[in-house]
């Protein structure tokens, strides 16, 4: 038994350099490393050198490490593998090509949420995001489409519990308005985020459920603010698209 609680242990340490240098967007040194964890340096360097044996980090620079190429092909096949991403793609491609412009298809995952897959718009204007990025809950129209799925308790909670800085002039950081946001998008069946995760962009959301009517993620579409002309367009064609996943996804609507 101690055997077996001393390999989690070091299991949960090798997870928590991954996700510091995951989270960091940038390469980061051995020194980074120390001053972001709790782990003494030789624990560590131990750790550093097992995953670069495993390929799940490199080197790059001087005593500088990123995520390896084993880790990105290890993600790439667990997002092929993803039942609601399979099942949602042929959706994404129809709401792309209705609405002309950029879907996303996230889940949560801790306090965030992730896009897991993207259909890129064909115009040359489009969203810079890729698949794999973090994005709050409570300043994207997905974050706030998968809280109004929730049990409003559940919901407010969450937005309680959530660190909520400002990312634009536009962000609604207060708790209480954020709520009522939410109970909006609850009644309406969509969410909607008017700059405030990206300026010049709004989005439209859409909860995606499974059989016991809980959120499984979000489906968005990404509107440049000069292309923006009937809003209820988007919203309308999110909300059937969501709808019909959800129906894949064993929802009966009820």
């Amino acid at each position: 038994m101690a055997a077996s609680v001393q390999g989690a242990q070091s299991f949960g340490r090798s997870i928590q350099v991954l996700q510091l240098i995951a989270d960091a967007g940038r390469p980061l040194s051995r020194v980074d490393l120390a001053e972001m964890s709790d782990l003494t340096r030789p624990t560590l360097y131990r750790i550093i050198a097992s995953l670069e044996a495993e390929g799940l980090v490199e080197a790059c620079g001087q005593n500088s490490y990123r995520l390896g190429a084993r880790l990105v092909a290890l993600a790439r096949t667990a997002l092929s593998q993803s039942d609601l991403r399979q099942e949602a793609a042929p959706e994404l491609e129809r709401l792309r090509d209705v609405t002309g412009e950029t879907v996303h298809l996230a889940v949560p995952s801790g306090d965030v949420m992730v896009y897991i897959d993207k259909i890129e718009s064909r115009e040359v204007v489009r969203m810079m995001s890729t698949i794999g990025t973090q994005i709050p809950f409570y300043s994207t129209s997905v974050g706030k489409a998968y809280l109004s799925a929730l049990p409003p308790e559940e919901a407010a909670a969450m937005i309680d519990r959530l660190d909520r800085p400002a990312l634009t002039a536009f962000t609604v950081t207060e708790a209480e308005a954020l709520k009522a946001q939410v109970g909006e998008a609850r009644k309406q069946g969509f969410a909607r985020e008017d700059q405030e995760n990206e300026p010049g962009i709004v989005c439209f959301g859409a909860p995606v459920r499974d059989h016991r009517a809980r959120p499984l993620g979000a489906i968005s579409v990404s509107v440049p603010m000069f292309r923006l002309e009937d809003a209820m367009r988007y919203a309308e064609a999110v909300s059937a698209s969501a709808k019909a996943v959800s129906r894949q996804m064993g929802h009966t609507g009820h």
